[in-house]
Formats: structure tokens, C-alpha cells, sequence
């Protein structure tokens, strides 16, 4: 991947910044990085590992810069600018609702259905699910599977971080408060929110459904299939961080358990909670700053025997939002490095057949450590077993002359 350049939109936001912090635990080189923002927050700078990055104007960056953009500044910056990445040959990944519901766009959870990105053209649009869609997906996954889902009923149980940093705040300076005794304000949602439910999460629709409510309907069933009824409850509560599900699913087949857990544990993405000292994943204990999807409370219906219900939690800010997102970009990676790349190599023919040249000419050189770094970008980078078998021939030879 260290030869990927990547820019951030949206990198002062609260999904922008966990992206950051996801980056800097997979060892992303700060120096294919570039950070952007609104005019407000350019010539600010944040620190990456050892190097203060200065965050660039939305307005004035220049795409072709970049291989991949990852885009979490909203619908309008999404509308007004991933044309113009794509344009400059950027692929776009996009958290945004804004492209989710087009029939020519992508919209990806790697777990359930990353296989589609291995027939697509870049550059291109890639769309996130919403936050509640994403972790609900992959739960639902192994039941479909096996047991062909046929509806859905959900209720979900929202933190305040997806609404944004305003409402964090908001819930904290509230709760102060009010155990203060002290005179509250509400600012970002039309009620308090310490100590409360809010059984509300967008605007509501002219069928009485909220935003959000139908993001998990219309986001769904393009993931699966059309045939899937969903209905949806979107609540919100005062947890800072960490969505939490409450789902019962209706298949064509009858259910088996036992079934199911065997499908849990060998899916990437989705831990099963069923011993009896852990049974009920929460926000706090298990979700915050994980990567996974936590499932427990697993059990069959009492009248009907193919429906089961569950609980579900997930970090809305990580799998719902920029772990998802990081997922898709090392799927693109994976398998469309060629494409990607769009450094000095790509301009003489095959980028990693480039590479191996250039590498020869190191060792030809004796300069046997710049020779292994491109060696390793190889490795990283190429799907191709005759490159890799080269790449592994010549640091064969390199180790022979060091002996």
C-alpha cells in the first residue's frame, strides 16, 4: 500500500480523524497522505505519526494528486466534488448518502458483498452504507446464507456520534448539568438528550418513516436483494459512541442455530457473544473502538421456527463509517493495484514490472536496501505469481551476495 496516494475529505470531522487513527494503526506513510477541508480549517495542520500535515483547501486541491479519495465531509461536498476527483482519475469512496441509491454505483460492506468490486472500472464512485446498515448487514449475512432472509424488523439504538462532534457535547455539557443542578439548553436535537430516549434519527418522511429509518430499507435490500421486506425503528440514546441493534428476521427455511453459529464464527467481521459469562455485547464493553460486529441474545422465536431474533453492536465511527471504508480501499488495493497507481513507475508501462527493473539496477548497484524496499512493494502490491516469483528470485539473490 506505500505507494497509494490517498487524500482525506473531511479529515477534521469526527469520521475523517477515526480514519486518520485507522491509517496510523496500519502504518500508512504520511507522505502519500493529503488532508482536506473547507476553507475554515485550511493551513491547519494535525499530527500523523512524526510529521504535521497542513490541511488543503477543498476549493483549490488538485485530484490527480491523489489514487483514492475517501470522502466524509457530507452529501453536498460528495455532489460538488467526487465528479471532479473522478475526472483527475481519483477513485472515490464516499460515506455520504448522496450516491448510495444509484443503480450504477457500488454500494459496499467487504464482508457481504466485496466480490463486486473485482469487475469495476477505476477510477470510480464507491458508496459506505449508512452506519446502522453496515453492522446489520453483516450480522445478517449468515442467515441469508443459509436460510434465504425474507424480512427484517429492526430497532436500533443510535449514540450520539453519529449525529456528529456537536451533539457528543451536547450530551456531555447536558449530563454536567443536569447533575449539577444547573440550567440546560438544547442545541443540536429538539429535546434533551441526557438521560433520554429520542425515538427520532433524521427528518421524518412523508410515510411517517424517518431519514434514517429508510436508509436501513432502501440500503439493505441493494446489498441483498430487492425481495427483502425491512422495517425499521431508529432510536436515539444518550451512549456516546457504539450503535446497538435489536433484530428479528424472517427466513423461507426453517432455522438451525446451531447452524448459524458455525457460520458466525468462520465470518471475518462478526463475533458471536454465547458463553455464559458473555452473552450481551454493549457499546461500552465491547463495540467502542473495535473493529467488529458483536452478536448476541441469539435465539429462535416462540411461535415460529423460521424466525430468530438477536442483538447486534458495532463502533458506528469505525465499521460504520472509516474501518468500512479502509476495507474497500485494501480490497482496491488487492486487486486493482495497476490501476491505483499513478506515481512515477506508472509512467513506464506496467507499474510493478517497473519496479522489478528498477530493482535489478539497485542490486546491479549494490545498493542491496533500496533494492528490497521496491522487492516488498512488489510483494504488497502485485496479484501476479510470475511478478511475485521474480520479486522472490531477486531477494534470493541479494541474500546470496550478503552471505
Amino acid at each position: 500500500m506505500s505507494n497509494i496516494k490517498l487524500a482525506i475529505v473531511g479529515a477534521t470531522g469526527a469520521v475523517g480523524r477515526e480514519f486518520l487513527r485507522i491509517l496510523a494503526e496500519q502504518q500508512f506513510p504520511a507522505e502519500n497522505l493529503f488532508l482536506v477541508a473547507s476553507s475554515k480549517s485550511a493551513g491547519k495542520a494535525i499530527k500523523y505519526f512524526e510529521k504535521i500535515i497542513e490541511i488543503e483547501d477543498l476549493q483549490l486541491f488538485d485530484f490527480s494528486k491523489a489514487s483514492v479519495a475517501f470522502f466524509s465531509a457530507g452529501s453536498s461536498v460528495a455532489e460538488s466534488h467526487a465528479s471532479q476527483a473522478i475526472e483527475k482519475g481519483c477513485t472515490v469512496i464516499d460515506n455520504s448518502s448522496f450516491f448510495r441509491n444509484r443503480d450504477d454505483l457500488e454500494l459496499i460492506v467487504p464482508e457481504v458483498n466485496g466480490s463486486r468490486l473485482e469487475d469495476l472500472n477505476l477510477p470510480a464512485i464507491i458508496a459506505n452504507p449508512n452506519c446502522s446498515t453496515a453492522q446489520m448487514v453483516v450480522a445478517l449475512k449468515p442467515f441469508h446464507d443459509l436460510f434465504n432472509i425474507k424480512r427484517v424488523d429492526v430497532a436500533t439504538y443510535q449514540s450520539v456520534s453519529g449525529t456528529g462532534q456537536s451533539a457528543s457535547e451536547e450530551l456531555k455539557e447536558q449530563s454536567r448539568k443536569i447533575l449539577d443542578g444547573e440550567e440546560h439548553s438544547n442545541n443540536v436535537y429538539p429535546v434533551q438528550i441526557a438521560f433520554n430516549t429520542l425515538p427520532l434519527a433524521g427528518d421524518i418522511l412523508e410515510n411517517n418513516y424517518s431519514e434514517e429509518e429508510m436508509k436501513l430499507t432502501t440500503e439493505t435490500k441493494k446489498i441483498f436483494s430487492d425481495d427483502i421486506e425491512v422495517s425499521a425503528t431508529c432510536v436515539r440514546v444518550p451512549v456516546q459512541r457504539g450503535h446497538g441493534e435489536v433484530i428479528h428476521l424472517e427466513t423461507e427455511k426453517e432455522i438451525n442455530l446451531e447452524e448459524v453459529k458455525d457460520s458466525i464464527n468462520n465470518q471475518n467481521g462478526l463475533i458471536l457473544c454465547d458463553s455464559d459469562e458473555d452473552f450481551f455485547p454493549t457499546p461500552v464493553t465491547h463495540a467502542e473502538k473495535s473493529n467488529e460486529v458483536f452478536i448476541g441474545r441469539l435465539r429462535k422465536d416462540l411461535w415460529k421456527d423460521n424466525r430468530a431474533n438477536f442483538w447486534i453492536v458495532s463502533d458506528n465511527l469505525r465499521k460504520g463509517a472509516a474501518w468500512n471504508s479502509y476495507q474497500i480501499l485494501s480490497s482496491l488495493i488487492k486487486n486493482k493495484s495497476h490501476e491505483l497507481l499513478n506515481d512515477e513507475y506508472a509512467e513506464v508501462g506496467d507499474p510493478i514490472d517497473a519496479r522489478l527493473n528498477l530493482a535489478v539496477s539497485y542490486i546491479e548497484m549494490g545498493k542491496a536496501y533500496d533494492a528490497k524496499a521496491i522487492i516488498y512493494e512488489v510483494f504488497d502490491l502485485s496479484p501476479n505469481f510470475e511478478q511475485k516469483n521474480k520479486a522472490d528470485s531477486l531477494l534470493q539473490k541479494i541474500n546470496d551476495q550478503g552471505s
